[in-house]
């Protein structure tokens, strides 16, 4: 059986360490069913994007509404791989699936417009399915709403001409949609472990604070979590869908 690829464009080793280890207990694969690359200061490797049951290209801190004199040398260099990446992974058609940063990049691709207009605060909120994704195979068996962490700056605005919206929130309309037969896409960290979030800042609340204000903290926890919850089987049917 081919191995999964988790693609990691976050400049932060703890946060790329951590970040493996999230999707793979989401996943629900054991570590040498998902492989790793990430972009570094030598960028990404050449990648065979047939060589996979399936790519997974998970979110990052940067941004791609940040005007072009602004963004690093590496910024620039890791927007460019991802490109070239996701345009490879759509001639091939190998199955994929993109969060944050890497959907960011995916719906510019495909003609779709990201802007700050929706983006969210670090938080938990509610996620609804729409009915097309009531509908969708990857979302058999989920309730019609869930709750996750999401953070993020910027998000779609106009999804690319014939993707199909599968998921939404009251404060962002885009929260997962399908760009193609076998291409997904998440607005959200489906990796991160929002029952522990959740949890954690439950505690903080019980003690009269939000605990917001130590957001990095609460992801890491999230990062580190058991990896069962709802979200989290955004991950696990992506790969026992396509696993071959």
């Amino acid at each position: 059986m081919r191995p999964f690829l988790l693609v990691s464009t976050r400049p932060e080793d703890e946060a790329i360490e951590a970040e493996y280890r999230s999707f793979q207990r989401a996943s629900g694969r054991s570590p040498d069913a998902l492989e790793q690359v990430r972009s570094d200061m030598l960028g990404l490797p050449e990648i065979d994007v047939q060589a996979y049951s399936g790519i997974i290209v998970a979110g990052s801190p940067y941004g791609t509404t940040t005007p072009e004199d602004r963004k690093s040398p590496t910024q620039k260099r890791t927007e460019q791989e991802l490109t070239r990446l996701l345009a490879e992974i759509v001639a091939a058609g190998a199955p994929c699936l993109t969060t944050g940063y890497g959907t960011e990049v995916a719906t510019v691709l495909r003609g779709g417009v990201v802007t700050t207009k929706w983006a969210e605060l670090p938080s938990i909120v509610e996620i609804e399915l729409t009915p097309e994704g009531r509908e969708d195979p990857l979302l058999a068996d989920f309730p019609p709403s869930f709750h996750t962490y999401v953070g993020h700056h910027e998000a779609v605005e106009a999804p690319p001409e014939g993707a199909v919206v599968l998921a939404r929130s009251m404060t962002c309309p885009v929260q997962m949609m399908r760009l193609g037969p076998t291409f997904y896409a998440t607005q959200f960290n489906p990796e991160l472990d929002s029952d522990a979030i959740r949890s954690r800042l439950s505690t903080y609340a019980d003690a009269g604070y939000s605990g917001t204000d130590d957001m990095d903290s609460l992801v890491l926890l999230g990062r580190d979590g058991p990896g069962g919850h709802q979200a989290g089987v955004v991950v696990r049917h992506f790969v026992d869908m396509f696993a071959h």
